[in-house]
């Protein structure tokens, strides 16, 4: 294993993600980036060449825009990159791996619909967790895993209703809510899903979610889940 110092792309290195870099039709080349890439606070280290072997082989065996690339991809990104959720809150380091390291995956998972859109999966992070298409599955797979266990990730994953509307609600970063939300809602159909994750986030309003264990947060959900079928 060899380890590779990580970097950030810092926010005035935004300004040369333009258009037609998005689309692949355009390179920023290394003179471009020596202004705008700078080492991480602490100079974390990553095992990069496992995500860079993975990212090759997902490149090779799945077709563009497959959503499946997910799942294939999660727990070797999770792994290779083993930093602590303060590394993992700078955004920078989010957009130098999705623009400078691996801009052929974001390319290849994500279908070119609109500037914005695109622009979300190489520059989103930050608190909005669903955006960046590198940082959402590092994240997804550190609030699912339990040390070795992926098992609940590789499930999550393969259902996108579950990713999409679990992972896109304001409780999603609360990991004994995401846990048992995750694990109740895992053999539900997509109209379930989608209703209790409403229900469940608005129930929030009149409950401290940082107050709540996993079993509470289970036994709220197993009663919107009845409720909803």
């Amino acid at each position: 294993m060899t380890e590779t110092e990580l970097h950030r792309l810092t926010e005035d290195g935004r300004r040369l993600v333009g258009e037609s870099f998005m689309q692949g039709e355009a390179a920023i080349t290394d003179e471009q980036l020596t202004e705008y890439v700078e080492p991480m606070p602490g100079r974390p280290t990553a095992d990069l060449d496992r995500i860079d072997s993975a990212v090759e082989q997902v490149l090779e065996e799945y077709p563009e825009y497959d959503t499946a690339i997910d799942g294939a991809l999660a727990e070797e990104i999770h792994r290779g990159l083993d930093i602590t959720r303060r590394t993992a809150g700078d955004p920078g380091l989010w957009h130098w791996l999705a623009v400078v390291r691996y801009p052929d995956l974001v390319r290849h998972r994500w279908e070119y619909r609109s500037e914005e859109a695109m622009r979300e999966k190489f520059l989103g992070a930050g608190s909005d967790l669903y955006s960046n298409a590198i940082h959402r599955l590092w994240w997804i797979a550190e609030l699912t895993s339990r040390g070795d266990d992926y098992s609940t990730t590789d499930a999550v994953f393969a259902n996108q209703t579950m990713v999409n509307k679990v992972f896109d609600r304001w409780f999603a970063r609360y990991q004994p809510a995401v846990r048992a939300m995750c694990n109740e809602l895992a053999d539900e159909p997509s109209r379930v899903i989608d209703e209790t994750t409403r229900r469940f986030n608005h129930a929030l309003t009149n409950v401290q979610l940082e107050g709540l264990s996993e079993n509470e947060a289970r036994e709220m959900i197993r009663q919107i889940v009845a409720e909803s079928r």
